[in-house]
């Protein structure tokens, strides 16, 4: 324990402590004055005892409890106490002046308790409140939280508030401006809870609530709701402050308020694009949520030790049932994750620039495959896919370039697949790093034609050679007419624009047959090869090659 830990518990004595104190002045009073006596009279050191309890007097109960322990010590010490031994009696003068100093020296020690104790008493107000609206800090909210938990068996709802769009605010308007805003909000918001449970601010600009009663809840947030439709004027100019809410409850979610912040934090994440407001965490969501942490920190990990591995699709000529290339699809097996799906870990990448390290890598086995099947004398085209960050990050393009030159790979044969929404996203952005490609040698795909919004209106600004149509266009011709026309239609404006077209997900006989009749010129799918491993994939571009020449 501290020193001011300890000296708090003496100046801010409670329950048994305070008793055990006030027992202990007077136990050394009475004693100091019996030694005091024994020894004969007042002239000699042992008086001095008496500034103790004195002293402690005044440290525990300030100026009055002081002079009161002083004015004690002078009585015992007053005329009835000897001045020595061989002097019966002592001067008025000695003892009186005696009896002041000792209430001085007690009132000194009352007031410098009392400056202390109200340093203490505004370092810990500090501690606890947050400096820019007066309300409880996180501290203060745990202090709050520790109190209903000991008094309350029943659950106990946090609220977490998070105004919408601070950042852009505070980008437009300055933080000063921010800050005269967020007071308002907290204003408000008091007056919205009310009695109904404690408001408190965190980090972030967000607010927090603690509700001791669920049905309070609703009225809480009603009030909090409302808010949205206010005016808050900043500088002349209108601002209005929607809210999000996120709820998590005490003990059915967690026992520690730090977890049950976080929780209500998670589901307000979660939903963040969702119409709803108001959002309650779930378990099952904020799993999901840290196993995708858990993957992206994997997959770092898996990138620089190399450990993800490449597996190779067919792509095959419709019309004559020969090899066109492949596609470069990455696979990997975590030690800790087990068998992690590309759709599961390559979103979640696309979303971080760890995307640029993965496409580095993908660029690098995709282009040593090439350069083994150059030297076996079966060298045929590979397509590899681009995320929008790629087509963002030139050290990308330069090193595909380098990679060309380097294993003497005709840059045509390297097919770079970028998605239908992507390239919709930024069609400028989009535009000018395609045309890069272009310059390098490389063909571009489209890929997942027809789920995205660039179908028809880009497609003659794209520096594109070839579209791929969606999987779930091509498995659904053999049954719906709807979709049926939507290929052949693709189909043919491909064709006009002279591109190639590549169909995706081939899996039925009939498929393929409806996709050759309407002229679609490359087949991807079940129907001509799943993904295989290098070995596996030499053995297949081996075996189709000899076919094609006996042919």
């Amino acid at each position: 324990m501290s020193f001011l830990e300890i000296y708090k518990h003496i100046i801010f004595p409670e329950g048994i402590i305070k008793y055990f104190f006030i027992s202990f002045i007077i136990v050394l009073l009475i004693l100091g004055y019996i030694i005091v006596e024994a020894t004969g009279g007042t002239a000699l050191a042992y008086l001095h005892i008496l500034y103790i309890p004195i002293i402690l007097a005044g440290l525990m109960f300030s100026i009055q409890g002081g002079i009161l322990a002083g004015i004690i010590a002078g009585i015992f010490m007053g005329p009835v106490m000897p001045l020595h031994p061989y002097e019966m009696t002592q001067p008025f003068s000695s003892w009186s002046f005696r009896l002041l100093m000792f209430s001085l020296i007690g009132a000194l020690a009352g007031v410098g308790s009392s400056i202390f104790r109200a340093y203490i008493q505004e370092l810990e107000r500090k501690q606890i409140t947050d400096s820019l609206t007066g309300l409880p800090n996180l501290n203060g909210l745990r202090q709050a939280f520790s109190n209903y938990a000991k008094v309350t068996a029943k659950s106990l709802i946090v609220i977490v508030i998070e105004p919408r769009r601070m950042n852009e605010i505070d980008r437009a308007m300055g933080e000063e401006r921010t800050d005269e805003l967020i007071i308002q909000v907290a204003e408000n918001l008091k007056k919205a809870v009310d009695a109904f449970g404690v408001l408190g601010r965190l980090q972030s600009n967000r607010f927090a609530i603690l509700v001791p009663e669920e049905k309070n809840v609703e009225i809480v947030i009603e009030n909090c709701e409302a808010l949205s439709q206010e005016t808050y004027h900043i500088g002349n100019i209108p601002l209005f402050v929607e809210m999000l809410f996120g709820i998590s409850r005490y003990p059915l979610d967690e026992r520690d308020l730090n977890n049950l912040i976080r929780m209500a934090s998670v589901a307000i994440n979660m939903n963040r694009d969702q119409v709803q407001r108001i959002s309650y965490f779930d378990k099952n969501k904020s799993d999901s949520s840290e196993r995708n942490l858990l993957i992206l920190h994997q997959l770092k990990s898996a990138i620089e030790n190399k450990s993800l591995f490449m597996e190779y699709q067919p792509k095959v000529y419709l019309q004559t049932d020969t090899v066109m290339g492949f596609e470069a699809l990455t696979r990997w097996h975590d030690p800790l994750l087990g068998s992690i799906s590309p759709e599961d870990f390559i979103p979640l990448t696309e979303e971080t620039l760890l995307i640029n390290s993965f496409t580095k890598w993908v660029l690098e086995e995709s282009l040593q495959q090439m350069d083994a099947w150059n030297k076996a004398g079966m060298l045929v085209p590979i397509s590899i896919n681009f995320s929008m960050k790629n087509l963002q990050e030139l050290s990308i393009i330069e090193m595909l370039a380098q990679l060309l030159e380097m294993y003497k790979i005709p840059p045509h044969l390297l097919e770079v697949e970028v998605t239908e929404t992507a390239v919709a996203s930024n069609i400028a952005t989009t535009i000018k790093a395609l045309k890069s490609l272009r310059e390098v040698g490389t063909r571009i795909t489209v890929d997942d034609f027809g789920t995205g919004q660039a179908s028809q209106q880009y497609l003659f600004e794209l520096p594109i050679n070839v579209i791929k149509i969606d999987k779930m266009f091509v498995q659904s011709i053999s049954h719906n007419p709807a979709a049926a026309a939507i290929v052949k239609n693709a189909i043919s404006l491909a064709h006009d624009l002279n591109l190639e077209v590549v169909a995706e997900g081939v899996e039925t006989h009939n498929q393929h047959n409806l996709l050759k009749e309407w002229g679609c010129d490359i087949g991807q799918g079940y129907l001509f090869g799943r993904s295989m491993k290098s070995k596996e994939a030499t053995e297949w571009l081996k075996k189709m090659l000899t076919q094609a020449s006996i042919q």
